[in-house]
């Protein structure tokens, strides 16, 4: 575990000396934060002066909201490898006990424990996300949303610049939980291909008392983002080579 900690030491001095990977961490939280006290008012406000009940969206805001929790740190991982692979640190960790193998399972891993992490304080404490079974299934579809984003910036971006501009990409994937929540039955296959669909459908069967349906999506959108997650590990493994 030593060759990990002083990894993870030195990740947590390069993230207190950048903001951007400072927001990455901690923009989840707020979101946690905005859910729970911001949205209420919100919704209370606009009930009274324009009778629209935000509140009555809460299953569209809580699948819209929770799906910036992986891809703030899926960004941070990213960078993070853009930098070290710029720095030529991959090749030298490859032959350290470490390893190219060890070094990898620790990028990869580290977003999707602190996705975890960041998912129970936001099933807990947002307030508007229901308690239900299926949060089990959507928390671990989202959790492979991270790596799958981290390996995207890595296999696709020359460095850490292009990095960021490619980020800006990561708004297409809030299309996931939109054709989820308003399209009519016979459009949601046009979201099939978005990763972010499927978590947000399996949150959304959960709550309408569709637990088939939830199971389903789970499983289709695991066999989904693993085939995803072996592509960009090909295309990044193409990279380093």
């Amino acid at each position: 575990m030593s060759k990990y900690s002083a990894l993870a030491a030195n990740d947590c001095r390069r993230i207190g000396k950048d903001p951007v990977l400072m927001a990455a961490v901690f923009g989840p939280v707020a979101v946690t934060v905005f859910a729970r006290f911001v949205f209420p008012l919100l919704s209370d406000s606009m009930e009274s002066r324009f009778a629209f009940r935000l509140a009555d969206y809460a299953g569209f805001a809580v699948v819209f909201l929770q799906l910036i929790v992986p891809l703030l740190p899926g960004m941070m991982a990213g960078l993070l490898i853009l930098d070290e692979r710029d720095e030529h640190l991959i090749g030298y960790y490859a032959v350290t006990p470490l390893t190219r193998k060890g070094y990898l399972i620790y990028r990869l891993f580290l977003p999707s424990l602190l996705c975890l992490a960041l998912f129970v304080l936001f099933f807990a404490g947002s307030g508007i996300a229901a308690a239900q079974f299926e949060n089990v299934y959507t928390i671990a579809l989202l959790g492979l949303e991270a790596p799958c984003f981290a390996l995207f910036l890595a296999a696709y971006a020359a460095n850490k610049v292009e990095g960021l501009a490619l980020s800006k990409v990561s708004g297409l994937l809030f299309a996931g939980p939109v054709i989820a929540y308003f399209a009519p039955a016979r459009w949601q296959l046009f979201g099939a291909w978005i990763p972010t669909y499927w978590p947000a459908r399996c949150y959304l069967s959960g709550l309408a008392g569709e637990h088939p349906a939830a199971l389903g999506c789970f499983a289709a959108g695991f066999l989904f983002h693993a085939v995803l997650l072996c592509a960009m590990m090909r295309a990044f493994m193409r990279r380093i080579d």
